[in-house]
């Protein structure tokens, strides 16, 4: 009971963002850019379109093999 309202926080938080989850990736397991940044929302542009993601498992640094 007493993680409720740091659930709920979350959960208000994920509801007022404005980009949208992009499909593929989870919070234990999310996509990354080339450059091995870490992505858990797509943004439109200026446009208001979505371009080409560019995310992918395989850029995470814990995905690639040395």
């Amino acid at each position: 009971m007493k993680y409720l309202p740091l659930i709920a926080l979350a959960l208000g938080l994920i509801a007022c963002s404005d980009g949208r989850f992009e499909p593929g990736g989870s919070f234990l397991n999310p996509l990354c850019m080339p450059d091995g940044s870490v992505v858990y929302y797509e943004y439109a542009n200026k446009g208001g379109q979505y371009d080409e993601v560019k995310a992918t498992a395989a850029n995470c640094p814990w995905n690639k093999k040395s």
